[in-house]
């Protein structure tokens, strides 16, 4: 493994880090400022990338990941169900805290760090390894919302009877179905398969404001650091532990239990051990439970990441 490239590439992840947060501490952005670049990083530029990435693949090997497909569908939605029904069944972690760990366990910061950590390191192809997490990943986040609409609306009397509420079902679905990180890899998908050739002019144009992805989508994560209180606890340790290791060792068993055989396997394996999703820290923040947690192990597991994509590109070379 290349040190220096290593080191490359995560030097750069880590200085645009550093800036979101200093600008956090300083107030240069408010709260409506920092959701807007989280708005235009994962709404517009992201799924850009992740388009003009998916029609990037030739049509023979995206034919071949089917397995692979179906092993991050499983190490993604699958290990979300699997770790709430274990994590309801402690007594201080039920209700909303058991949803938002185990969302916390099942998804990871891919669509923020994958682009400016693969990139550098194992080129563009990587590209297409981050638009096939990102759909597992946003076949995932759905069904939890689902779960914490319907925690929520238990616990607020008034819901029956505001009859005008929509469905906790309906909102969760909405809120997958609507995601453009969710359609973004499947109309790539859709147009190497159809043989639809994409003009060099129309893939200059979702290249230039996908070449926005990293640097905003980093430093945005920077500026919701800055914006939580961080505190260390066994919980926080033990969590964020749990993050880097428990989706890379599910995935690498599925994968050997599935003989799958893919170029894009040992960039999935690195994203799986990536810290764990911002989406979780709204959604902690949102429902009141383990807020303090959440943005601690945002913290605790972006930093281990210097630690984490070295080894994980070791044990899978």
């Amino acid at each position: 493994m290349n040190i220096g490239g290593l080191f490359g590439a995560l030097t750069p992840v880590f200085f645009v880090l550093a800036l979101g947060y200093l600008a956090g501490k300083r107030n240069a952005f408010d709260a409506d400022q920092s959701a807007g670049l989280s708005k235009l990083a994962l709404t517009f530029a992201l799924p850009a990338s992740l388009f003009v990435s998916m029609t990037d693949i030739p049509k023979d090997l995206l034919l071949q990941q089917g397995l692979l497909v179906l092993a991050l569908i499983l190490s993604h939605a699958g290990l979300f169900v699997v770790a709430w029904v274990l994590l309801r069944r402690v007594k201080s972690l039920s209700g909303t805290p058991s949803i938002i760990y185990a969302l916390m366990l099942a998804t990871s910061a891919t669509p923020v760090f994958g682009l400016a950590v693969l990139e550098p390191l194992l080129g563009r192809t990587s590209g297409g390894a981050v638009g096939l997490v990102a759909l597992a990943i946003n076949l995932t986040v759905p069904p939890a919302v689902i779960l914490l609409e319907m925690d929520a609306a238990t616990k607020d009397l008034r819901v029956a009877t505001n009859s005008s509420k929509p469905s906790a079902i309906v909102t969760g679905l909405n809120a997958g179905l609507k995601s453009p990180l969710l359609w973004a890899p499947i109309l790539g998908i859709a147009v190497v398969l159809l043989s639809v050739h994409l003009p060099a002019v129309v893939a200059s144009c979702f290249e230039l404001i996908g070449s926005a992805t990293s640097g905003v989508a980093v430093f945005a994560v920077g500026l919701v650091l800055a914006a939580h209180p961080v505190r260390f606890s066994r919980a926080v340790l033990v969590g964020s532990l749990a993050r880097v290791t428990v989706q890379s060792a599910v995935l690498f068993a599925i994968l050997h239990l599935l003989h799958v055989v893919s170029p894009f396997a040992r960039e999935a394996l690195v994203c799986c051990s990536f810290p764990l999703a911002t989406v979780v820290v709204l959604f902690a923040a949102r429902y009141k439970a383990v807020e303090s947690e959440a943005a601690s192990m945002l913290l605790v597991s972006t930093l281990a990441l210097v630690v984490t994509v070295p080894t994980i590109l070791w044990l899978s070379h």
